[in-house]
């Protein structure tokens, strides 16, 4: 039993400190036009982005040219137009998501075939991990108006991140977004309809009450 706590110690002390090796390392990808049609993903990249494999998937960036890299990261994608970011942040794979946001943030407003961005996808999964590092990277990107824009951003049926997250039922996540703005409660999509009305419509009580609790307890902040 001793021996399995030491090599399971190790092997996360090993990781930590591969982690740390690419957090300082230096990516500088061409970057490419809005034109550049999109190619199939690799399949290997991928497993490494879905599965958390930062150190397969960095070790492989690190051995491309500039060019290959800016094409790897910005042109390939999966068959809905997904990106690396989408694949790891739908997938709550956080060190995957830490390092592709640190290298390459502007993947953080790509947007598939359906208009998702990154938040949507996490959210819609209920990848709470993955969905505040996304979060915590948009709050330090950019001018101070660029933070609610990103969480507005709407899909192709005008949903918000926090519309996906009410439709699948994730309401410690969509507390955790409403906490971010009270203006998503009320944003209606395509169908005219908000995250409130969502949650009466689903007679999600849960998710109505998380929604209100947290609406109300933002007012009271703001009236003391």
């Amino acid at each position: 039993m001793e021996l399995s706590i030491n090599i399971s110690g190790q092997a996360s002390n090993q990781r930590d400190e591969n982690l740390r090796k690419w957090k300082a390392e230096s990516f500088v990808p061409q970057i490419p036009r809005d034109d550049d049609p999109k190619k199939m993903m690799d399949e290997k990249l991928y497993n490494y982005a879905e599965e958390d494999k930062f150190d397969e998937l960095f070790g492989e960036l690190r051995r491309v040219s500039s060019a290959e890299l800016s094409s790897i990261i910005y042109t390939q994608v999966s068959p809905s137009g997904n990106s690396l970011l989408h694949v790891s942040a739908s997938n709550g794979s956080k060190h995957v998501t830490e390092l592709l946001l640190q290298h390459f943030p502007l993947l953080m407003v790509r947007k598939n075939f359906h208009d998702d961005t990154t938040l949507h996808l996490a959210a819609g999964a209920g990848q709470l991990g993955t969905t505040t590092v996304l979060i915590n990277k948009a709050k330090g990107h950019g001018g101070a108006s660029d933070f609610p824009n990103f969480l507005e951003m709407k899909n192709d049926r005008g949903n918000t991140a926090l519309h996906d997250a009410v439709i699948n039922g994730h309401d410690i996540l969509a507390h955790s977004l409403v906490s971010e703005s009270l203006k998503l409660s009320y944003s209606e999509n395509n169908e005219r309809k908000s995250p409130l009305y969502l949650a009466v419509e689903n007679s999600d009580e849960k998710m109505l009450t998380t929604l209100m609790d947290t609406i109300r307890d933002d007012v009271i902040y703001l009236i003391s």
